[in-house]
């Protein structure tokens, strides 16, 4: 693990945060990129996406101290909570809060969430490989024992893990090439960012088989799988909906 890439004078520049970053620039370039061809204007996007920066740190480490930190553990050292170079975020948490900002965004400019949330969709699938890729820098988001050959002997207690934080990147980078294919043929507004939704789910319920993640107590579900599980229901529901409006036109 690399959790320091190097040093910028006395300060130290984190692997995880500079791969957060790089995903930031990733997925808002894709979104000035192809922003550009449907027409919009770059200084609304640049704009949204300063917002959904703010959004997503706060509602991903909202979550994660939520779900993951006692309050004991809050209570030693409460100002831990703005340690986000140091890991710990929760993508749920961010898609939860970019959501909401982007619908009031959309509506206090009068633009369409659809239209615009399959744009978007295509920046944060950009961006999220990286994420995970600084995870496993980091040394977080690791996965259970494995006796396989590809297991990675994580510093923390020298068992060999599943590396899980690269199983997801691949995932990431997977749905990130079936989005990219299917953004001019989408039957309608709204399709890409329900897609995207659906295959992050299902992906996020997969992934967490193998993952070290806090159970719900329920049917043997993490957290994880739990969030996943309605993620899929829901991006079902509103794609089914969707699909029904275009019918009816």
């Amino acid at each position: 693990m690399h959790p320091i890439l190097f040093y910028a004078g006395p300060f130290p520049v984190t692997a995880y945060g500079f791969m957060v970053a790089m995903g930031i620039i990733a997925g808002t370039g894709v979104v000035l990129h192809e922003g550009k061809r449907r027409g919009y204007d770059v200084d609304t996007i640049l704009d949204l996406a300063l917002y959904l920066v703010v959004a997503g740190v706060v509602g991903s480490r909202l979550a994660y101290v939520l779900l993951e930190w006692t309050w004991a553990e809050f209570a030693a050292n409460p100002l831990a909570v703005f340690h986000i170079w140091e890991g710990g975020l929760s993508f749920f948490g961010a898609l939860a809060l970019c959501l909401v900002v982007a619908a009031w965004y959309t509506r206090r400019k009068r633009m369409r969430l659809t239209r615009l949330g399959d744009l978007l969709a295509l920046g944060v699938a950009a961006g999220y490989p990286f994420g995970r890729i600084g995870c496993f820098l980091n040394g977080c988001c690791y996965g259970l024992p494995t006796t396989g050959w590809w297991g990675v002997n994580f510093p923390f207690d020298h068992v060999l893990r599943h590396p899980t934080q690269l199983y997801s990147a691949v995932f990431g980078i997977l749905i990130f090439v079936v989005l990219w294919v299917s953004r001019k043929r989408k039957p309608f507004d709204g399709y890409l960012m329900m897609l995207y939704l659906l295959l992050y789910g299902a992906y996020r319920f997969v992934i967490d088989f193998w993952r070290v993640s806090p159970e719900t107590g329920i049917a043997g579900l993490t957290v994880g799988q739990a969030f996943s599980l309605g993620v899929v229901a829901v991006s079902l529901l509103v794609l089914w909906g969707l699909k029904a409006g275009l019918s009816r036109r």
